[in-house]
């Protein structure tokens, strides 16, 4: 994943300003001395208790002002829908540990961490992205 990673961005010209770093991300501290930390398509297949413990090492490794990007397919915040979400969550259930989150859930993970106010940015495909800063 790393490589594609990073052939995507020297495609785009950012090799100069992105740094892709593979790593196990439940195996020890998050990279560190970085603006920003991204979980795409991720978080999703952890458990509640696996997700807040990421979120937290994320706001251990940022400094201050840096920023965290979560990239998901996200419940709405009363967890009311939309149903293909809801329908992804079910297929979840039953193939890893997660689940689809609400909006509402990610967002007090995020202040509970040490983020500041988080902001909902919707996307394409039922994806969505809640991004914060580090306080």
């Amino acid at each position: 994943m790393d490589r594609i990673a990073a052939r995507a961005i020297e495609a785009r010209g950012f090799s100069d300003r992105v740094q892709v770093i593979a790593g196990d991300m439940l195996g020890g501290p998050l990279p560190g001395a970085h603006d920003a930390h991204l979980f795409s398509n991720v978080l999703h297949d952890w458990d509640e208790t696996v997700v807040r413990r990421l979120l937290q090492a994320s706001a251990r490794a940022l400094p201050a002002g840096g920023l965290i990007v979560v990239h998901e397919a996200f419940l709405n915040a009363d967890k009311t829908g939309p149903l293909h979400i809801a329908a992804y969550s079910v297929l979840l259930l039953h193939a890893c540990q997660g689940r689809c989150y609400s909006v509402a859930e990610m967002e007090s993970w995020l202040l509970e961490a040490g983020f500041d106010t988080p902001q909902h940015v919707p996307g394409a495909a039922g994806r969505s992205a809640l991004v914060a800063s580090k306080k």
